[in-house]
Parts: structure tokens; sequence; C-alpha cells
């Protein structure tokens, strides 16, 4: 049982050492605290991480583990291959590659799922353990301890949960190449959630997705989105399942994110009552589409920049509605911005310049931003810095030291 697992020796962490700090997020985010407070326990094993994460579970899957806890997880925690494997039907999907790309495969989620009409349907074998996500409760800090901690062949679920921070790791290897076998992060009724500083790759289907419940008050920074993968649904090299923000109600800030060798869903958004700011991220060698917003999403796009990217913005028979400008933001635009938010509005760049302009001025997006709090919205930065400053800040093991307190080292082997 949970509750028979023991802690052991008082100890400090690795991050007592001073790599790594805890300060509050910008943007949606910004009332995050996540396990400040409370426990502080270093894990190095499966079985730790996933007894810290959440020590109970309710009877309709959630975590109901709410007691303020930082986890700080050291080294690589790898569940490949821990749960065995398992096959169900699907079928090869996307294009059929050749080397050295590989095609990849899509696991049909039930009986009505229409995914393969028109394929031919054959066992799709993969590893049980990441379909099957770590759930993380309430008030809770996961972070690595160093830059090369992380947590391999499993993802993270926050169902029904708030206040969560997921810091300094490297999230990957979750049944690579086969779509609907597991995501990085899931997000489903979950609030107050800081998601920084860490790395995706070789996720199978998305990097972070939203959908059914809400995501409020959600802010994803200062994040490594490497999308390069031998396994590509347009069989050149980059990765089409990256963000997809589809809950019913959210509001979330994406910022200083660095989108990498992508084909699409860079970010994906829906739902029917979302509110994103998309700010100051580095999007480089995208082969298709960066955003991708569907009505009646309300997108607003300030000092990103966009490079060797084919669509920045999507324009399709649905649009979502942005207000974001290809270069300065004057006329009408400008006087909004300054009535709105106090403010001129920051334009964003691409290069080239692409040939489907997605990019909008929509008033109905400033509307929308206009009852915020001002700790909701950031002030961008130019976006003439983003490449450099993106560059050299995203991902793990870029975070400033600070002192934190002794940690309870879990015994649950």
């Amino acid at each position: 049982m949970a509750g028979d697992i023991p802690a052991s020796t008082l100890g400090q962490s690795a991050l007592a050492s001073g790599t790594l700090e805890q300060r509050a997020p910008d943007g949606f985010g910004f009332a995050t605290s996540g396990g400040a407070g409370g426990e502080v326990v270093q894990v190095s094993t499966p079985a730790q991480l996933k007894f810290e994460l959440c020590r109970a579970v309710s009877s309709d899957g959630s975590c109901s583990d709410n007691s303020p806890r930082i986890i700080e997880v050291s080294g690589v925690i790898d569940y490949t291959g821990s749960e065995g494997t398992t096959s169900k039907p699907g079928c090869d999907y996307g294009l059929a590659c050749t080397a050295p790309y590989k095609t990849e495969s899509l696991v049909l989620l039930n009986g009505n799922d229409h995914h393969c009409d028109g394929k031919p349907i054959r066992p799709i074998v993969f590893d049980v353990a990441g379909d099957r996500p770590l759930l993380i409760g309430s008030n809770k800090t996961v972070i690595g301890a160093g830059p090369t901690s992380g947590i391999k062949g499993k993802g993270l679920r926050l169902r029904k949960v708030k206040n969560v921070v997921i810091r300094n790791l490297t999230i990957s290897d979750i049944n690579q190449g086969t779509i609907f076998a597991g995501d990085g992060v899931t997000l489903d009724d979950a609030g107050q959630v800081w998601i920084d500083h860490n790395r995706f790759h070789n996720i199978g289907r998305q990097m972070i997705v939203s959908g059914f419940g809400p995501a409020v008050n959600i802010t994803i920074s200062w994040n490594d989105f490497d999308g390069s993968n031998v396994y590509s649904h347009t069989c050149n090299g980059t990765h089409y399942w990256n963000l997809l923000l589809a809950g019913k109600t959210q509001s979330i800030t994406l910022n200083d994110n660095w989108f990498h060798n992508f084909s699409g869903r860079a970010p994906k958004i829906g739902g029917d009552s979302v509110l994103v700011q998309l700010v100051n991220n580095y999007f480089e060698n995208g082969s298709w589409h960066a955003l991708d917003a569907v009505k009646p999403a309300k997108v607003l796009v300030e000092g990103n920049y966009f490079e060797n990217v084919k669509i920045p913005i999507t324009v399709t028979s649905n649009p979502g509605y942005i207000f974001g400008a290809l270069g300065t933001v004057d006329g009408k635009g400008a006087e909004q911005c300054l009535a709105v938010l106090g403010r001129r509005c920051v334009g964003n760049t691409a290069t080239p310049i692409p040939s489907v302009n997605g990019f909008d001025t929509n008033s109905l997006v400033l509307d929308a931003f206009r009852p915020l709090v001002k700790p909701a919205i950031i002030n961008p930065q130019s976006s003439q810095y983003i490449p450099e400053l993106v560059k050299a800040g995203a991902g793990p093991g870029h975070i400033a030291g600070t002192e934190l307190s002794p940690v309870v080292r879990s015994n649950n082997d």
C-alpha cells in the first residue's frame, strides 16, 4: 500500500547547492506556487516518483493527494519496458516514409475511431508504460535536480488538479512514432499550472495536450520543444504533433519557448472560451505551419520570431481571432493597444516573408483581454532579440540558483 512506504534519511538536496531557483511565473499562471512550503523529497526510481507525485488516487482515477510537496528528480527516471508491451488495432498513418525516416503508426481509440478509414488495419505493438501517464496531485512541484534530470517513457497527467509546477526536466521517448499511445503532459480540468524550462523530444503524439476539462491560468515558458524525429508525419524529420490546446475553457500564456524542427500544431488552439497570449517565442525550421487557431479562440501574438517557417499562422475556412502584426503595429491597431493594454503592442518577425499570411489585428482579441488583471498579460520584448535569448535560455539547466530546504529521500524502491 502507498501509505506503508516510509521515508528515509534527511539530507541536502542537489538543489540546495544553488543550481535552481523558485519564483513566480509570468502570464496567466502568475499565481502558481506549486509545492512551495511543503515537504521536499528527492526521487531517483520509477516507484519513488510515482508515489511522491500522487500518494492517493480517487475512485474516478484522479489524484486526491493535495498536500504541498516539492519532488526533485535525480537523474533520468526510465519507465521504458517497465510495464511490458501490448497491441491494439491500428494502421500506418501519414505518408509512407523511406530511410532514414520512418512511417508513423496510429492506435485506434475505439470501434468508432475513423482515423484508419481506407487504410489496412494491423496490430500495433507499443509500450504500456507510455500509455499510462503519471498522475500528479494539486500543490506539487516536480523539478529536475540537475540539467540532465528527466522522465523517459512516460508522461504526466494533471486531471482535476490545481497549483502544479513542472520544471527543469527532459520528458522524452514516449512510444516514439506511435500516435495515441502517450503524451508528454496532459491537462484535463487543471488550473494554475506552470510548465517551465523543460525539454520535450521523441513523443509519439502531443508534447503538451489539453482537452475535455478546462485548462485555466496556465503558463508554458522557456521550454525546448524539439521536433527532430526519425518518425515523421511528412517524412522530413520534423514532428507534427507538438501542442494541442483544446480544452473547452482555456487561459494560457506561451512565452519564450523554442519550437524547432516541427511541421504542425505549434500550437493548435481550439475550444469554446479560449484566450492565449503567444509572446516572445522562437519558431525555427517549420516545414508546414506553426500557430493553427480555430474559432472562437482569441490569440494575442506579440514579439515572436519565425525563422524558416513555411506558414507562421494558418489561414483556414474557420480561423481563430488573431491580434498580431507582421512587423510594426500601427494605425488603428496601435491606438487600440494603448487604450486596452496601456502600452504599444509589439510586432512579430518572419524571415523569409511567408506566402501565406495569417497575421491580423482583430479588435475582438483586445476586447477579450481588456478585463484581465495586468500580471496576466506579459509586456513583450522586441522580436529582434528573441532568437538569441530563447536559444540561450530555453530548456533544462537554465534556472538561476537559490537555496532550498533539506529533503526527505523517498524509500519506495
